[in-house]
């Protein structure tokens, strides 16, 4: 029969070099699977690629010569590394973005991230980390109502708060306003899972990864995936989860102590006390009680299994 094939390319306006670009084959009678490939793709390369390209010609500039568009992805590139330096540097970055552009709702979205960072990973004191995440969100949202990344960080930001049901909303609402926003489903995914609704977990994180396989939080979709078996006491699968979660790029010391918890209770000693070993080595300032704050599981008998289990290898 028949085949069709379809070049796409996404270039830069500003020197036409191609910042990607992919071929797709298929029969004539594939059309409407291979247009749905494609409107994937795209997604995934804008959502994806339009930030990492923007952040390597940001690193061509010297700092000083740094516009907030510049100075806002080049904060993207460090926010996603999740660590303490890159942390700062990128609140830094988002900081010059705002002083030259005020009103840019983006750059105030990004500050909120890296303090909801802060806290999480307990880089510096929770309580004050999350009345800056807050406050930033506020001032994302009251700058561009419509901008999914400020729902987002304001779903974000009700973690911190330990009140999983209210986050769901605002995480909706960035996916209403951008249905295909990997990083916001991915999110409901992750607070269904801690209120043990796995099964609709499961089906979110499936539709994140489908839509974002590169995205930079990876390694926290395949983490959540994970809880979500361990909410369904399925062990084997947990454990499988975690330990590609755990290796995954980005993936810091709480996502390994997902792994402790999946090996442990899987019966797997060994995986499970190197990778305690590991969490340690790299933020000996977190424990089981860091880990249970940062995931309040619901279910109280989970809660307990888990907590045992890190307290079993020495966290």
């Amino acid at each position: 029969g028949k085949t069709m094939s379809i070049s796409v390319e996404l270039s830069s306006t500003a020197d036409k070099g191609i910042v990607w670009s992919e071929r797709f084959r298929g029969p004539m009678e594939a059309v409407h699977e291979i247009r749905d490939r494609i409107v994937h793709a795209v997604i995934n390369a804008v959502e994806v690629r339009i930030p990492l390209n923007e952040a390597q010609r940001a690193l061509l500039k010297s700092p000083e010569n740094l516009d907030a568009w510049s100075a806002y992805h080049l904060g993207l590139h460090h926010m996603y590394r999740f660590n303490k330096t890159d942390n700062d540097a990128a609140t830094a970055l988002f900081e010059r973005a705002i002083n030259l552009e005020p009103g840019f709702a983006r750059a105030h979205a990004g500050l909120s991230f890296t303090h909801f960072q802060n806290a999480f990973l307990r880089y510096t004191d929770m309580a004050e980390a999350t009345k800056l995440a807050h406050r930033y969100a506020i001032q994302s949202l009251e700058r561009d109502p419509l901008d999914p990344f400020g729902h987002f960080t304001m779903g974000r930001v009700q973690w911190l708060r330990r009140d999983l049901e209210a986050s769901l909303p605002w995480l909706e609402q960035a996916s209403t306003l951008n249905p295909n926003y990997a990083q916001a489903i991915y999110s409901r995914g992750w607070a269904e899972a801690l209120l043990s609704s796995a099964d609709a977990s499961q089906q979110n994180i499936a539709s994140a990864l489908a839509l974002s396989p590169l995205d930079p939080f990876v390694y926290g979709m395949l983490g959540v995936r994970a809880m979500s078996h361990l909410v369904l006491e399925e062990l084997p699968q947990a454990a499988e989860w975690s330990e590609r979660a755990a290796n995954s790029p980005g993936a810091h010391a709480l996502i390994e102590m997902i792994a402790v918890a999946a090996h442990g209770l899987n019966g797997d000693d060994a995986k499970a006390r190197a990778w305690a070993a590991s969490a340690r080595a790299r933020a000996g300032h977190l424990g089981r009680e860091d880990f249970l704050r940062a995931f309040p599981f619901r279910d109280a008998r989970i809660r307990t299994w888990i907590e045992k289990t890190l307290t079993r290898y020495g966290l």
